[in-house]
């Protein structure tokens, strides 16, 4: 059975934890340059919720995981749950996070992916092309697909081709 994957991944992404401004990096942004090109930065900023960042040190009071990280965290798992829900019988798994710790020990999600069924349905051209088109709507479910899930979507649309042709095939003899 041919399992490719839906996944959502920041391509050369670097996670830094900042801990209340500690880090030399401070309050860096996304698309800081690098030696290879812009590189995507999630920076976990972990500050007291009760005191200015220069006053926090990491032993101190209670922590707090950055609004950036959390909107990630959302982001990734509601990309991901939108797969998983249209795509019905055809996941071959559940959805796998990729995850760093924040403050409090939470997991943030910072990508993810779902492997995808996507071997035909045998002696049935049409169950195959309907699975393929399922397939095609839950790689386009989450309104945002990343490349991976673009490339779910190719591999589904040449299965439709291939049961299409089968068909040709068969009312032609």
């Amino acid at each position: 059975m041919p399992l490719v994957r839906f996944a959502l991944y920041l391509i050369s992404m670097r996670i830094v934890v900042d801990y209340a401004g500690i880090s030399p990096l401070g309050r860096a942004r996304p698309g800081v340059s690098s030696l290879h090109g812009t590189e995507e930065v999630l920076v976990v900023h972990v500050g007291r919720s009760d005191a200015p960042a220069e006053q926090a040190r990491p032993s101190e009071g209670r922590w707090r995981t950055s609004d950036e990280a959390q909107n990630r965290d959302r982001e990734v798992r509601g990309h991901e749950n939108a797969h998983l829900s249209t795509l019905g019988p055809y996941a071959a798994s559940g959805i796998v996070y990729n995850t760093v710790t924040g403050a409090d020990g939470e997991s943030i999600a910072i990508g993810g992916h779902i492997d995808v069924d996507l071997s035909e349905v045998p002696g049935d051209p049409e169950a195959t092309m309907r699975k393929a088109r399922t397939i095609i709507n839950a790689a386009e479910a989450p309104g945002d697909p990343s490349a991976a899930d673009m490339q779910v979507a190719a591999r589904a649309y040449r299965l439709i081709q291939q049961a299409q042709s089968e068909l040709l095939v068969d009312e032609s003899a």
